[in-house]
């Protein structure tokens, strides 16, 4: 990925590639070293570009009709903060997650997930 893109961008884009359940695109806009983690915990949930693309290749095999449709977006410097609908997967009801972005030189670098609490 290119600097020029801004925050923004590159999690638009990384939407566009999780919702074609394309796994390369979709990990392409990521950091080699990227951390997907857990809030308010930190639990890391993976850790580098190869543990996501296996995780998410496999999640995309399991879960055909898995699509992301963004509720909210607030953009703020580097951070990019998404309320998404997550339907079609694990036989799930649609539910909603918050995630918050944060893009560095040009690869979003960390991204924490928030689920609420049923």
């Amino acid at each position: 990925m290119s600097k020029s893109h801004t925050a923004e961008e590159l999690v638009q884009k990384q939407l566009e590639h999780y919702n074609a359940q394309d796994v390369e695109g979709f990990v392409s806009v990521f950091a080699e070293d990227v951390q997907i983690l857990d809030h308010p915990s930190g639990k890391v949930r993976m850790a580098g570009r190869e543990e996501m693309r296996a995780s998410y290749a496999n999640m995309f095999a399991k879960n055909p009709n898995n699509h992301c449709t963004v509720k909210n977006r607030t953009v703020f410097g580097n951070f990019v903060i998404d309320l998404e609908e997550i339907t079609g997967r694990d036989n799930r009801e649609p539910y909603q997650a918050l995630a918050i972005y944060e893009v560095k030189e040009g690869f979003i670098s960390r991204v924490w997930f928030v689920e609420k609490e049923e």
